[in-house]
């Protein structure tokens, strides 16, 4: 760089440090949106959850058959082949983790970072309101609960749940990071 461009770069910088900004007032709604845009109320959140789980929970009943629910009629399932491989435990738990993890991934397609962020900050609340709706659910629609089978479905959930969660969130920030390189 020259002088001359050197001085002209100093003088523009200068200017640029001069211009009061304080003559700018900015609406005060603006700063709450983006408050409520970067920490996104768990409340909103969760209930996004709540409804991507209760489509996806559906829609995975036609894959994998739980408590003996089958709302699609359908002649083979996961649970069948779960129960072949290694056993009815071995089914229960893979049960919940595919039942639980599925709602997390697909929600990963709606939610922001942000929103991710807040569904990791109170996963196990979130996890376990959802596992335990999850299973009123299938008690109202007329399944079987069985002590030992719960506990396994729940423990399968839970995996499953935090598994899919922390994938999701690795996932969106390598979006982020791609985006914004």
């Amino acid at each position: 760089m020259n002088k001359k461009e050197h001085d002209e770069w100093i003088k523009e910088f200068n200017e640029f440090c001069d211009d009061s900004s304080s003559n700018i007032v900015v609406p005060s709604h603006l700063f709450e949106k983006i408050r409520n845009e970067l920490f996104p109320n768990p409340w909103k959140v969760f209930s996004k959850i709540a409804i991507i789980h209760g489509v996806v929970g559906f829609l995975s009943l036609g894959i994998c058959n739980q408590f003996g629910l089958n709302p699609f009629n359908t002649i083979y399932s996961l649970s069948d082949y779960f129960m072949k491989t290694a056993g009815h435990n071995f089914c229960m738990l893979a049960c919940g983790v595919l039942f639980i993890s599925t709602t997390y991934l697909f929600s990963n397609i709606f939610l922001t970072l942000e929103e991710v962020e807040s569904v990791r900050k109170y996963e196990w609340l979130q996890l376990g309101v959802l596992s335990l709706a999850s299973l009123a659910s299938f008690y109202f629609f007329g399944a079987e609960l069985v002590g030992t089978f719960v506990g396994l479905w729940l423990l399968g959930a839970v995996i499953g749940g935090v598994l899919s969660i922390e994938l999701s969130f690795k996932i969106r920030q390598q979006m982020v990071q791609v985006t914004y390189k």
